[in-house]
């Protein structure tokens, strides 16, 4: 039987159920994009068409995970859900505010799933850190100008300062990663790994990423164990 795929007012095909998978899989077909054969009456979601051969989006967890989740039982929070390319575009457009907001947003997120994590509280100290030393700095570069003096005691002061304000974010980033790994291959397995070169370089990104996967199949978890 062939179908054909249509979104936004685009149609596409005809594919065959196993190429609906394949495409599922990778990506390139959505769960909500709508399909149809000769002997179907009207469009239905391809969610609706696969059935039970769900495929888990991208590949990125095992598709037997998609059953972790009993049905109305979800006991745990579901992770922050904003996509991370959003997060990023807002971020940017609000100097890093919202990036760092979102910080916090994960950190509480993390707590709840894993009272021990003490990412939460790494981040405040850290920002406590960076407005002290900030504010520091800018307290004594005003004493030696009006002093007529200048002196490396600054210099020295602003690398410690980041120093410590950068092993706090880097210690909480690897933190919040170890807790999130500990969850998601024990309460609510999937066989999540994340890369410790990802997390130190784009750890809210990278995180975020992973975030929206996880909730997509949360989300499909709960459709299908209610239509059953």
């Amino acid at each position: 039987m062939l179908y054909h795929v249509s979104r936004s007012g685009e149609n596409y095909g005809p594919y065959t159920l196993e190429d609906l998978q394949r495409y599922v899989a990778s990506g390139n077909v959505l769960l909500t994009d709508l399909a149809k054969s000769e002997e179907m009456p009207e469009w239905a979601p391809v969610a609706q068409v696969l059935g039970t051969t769900i495929p888990v989006a991208g590949a990125a967890y095992p598709a037997a995970a998609i059953t972790a989740y009993p049905a109305g039982a979800v006991p745990y929070p579901d992770p922050p859900n904003l996509h991370w390319a959003l997060v990023l575009l807002i971020g940017f457009f609000t100097c890093g505010l919202f990036t760092l907001v979102w910080v916090f947003v994960q950190a509480a997120w993390v707590r709840k799933i894993d009272p021990r994590s003490k990412a939460l509280f790494l981040y405040i100290a850290g920002l406590v850190i960076y407005f002290a030393g900030f504010f520091g700095q800018m307290a004594m570069r005003i004493s030696m100008a009006r002093n007529g003096t200048t002196s490396g005691v600054v210099t020295g002061f602003g690398i410690v300062w980041m120093l410590a304000y950068c092993a706090l974010f880097i210690t909480a980033n690897f933190s919040m990663r170890d807790s999130i790994e500990e969850h998601f291959n024990g309460p609510e397995p999937i066989g999540l790994s994340l890369s410790g070169v990802m997390t130190f370089f784009f750890s809210i990104y990278y995180f975020q990423y992973h975030f929206t996967r996880i909730n997509e199949m949360k989300r499909m978890a709960r459709y299908w164990g209610a239509a059953i």
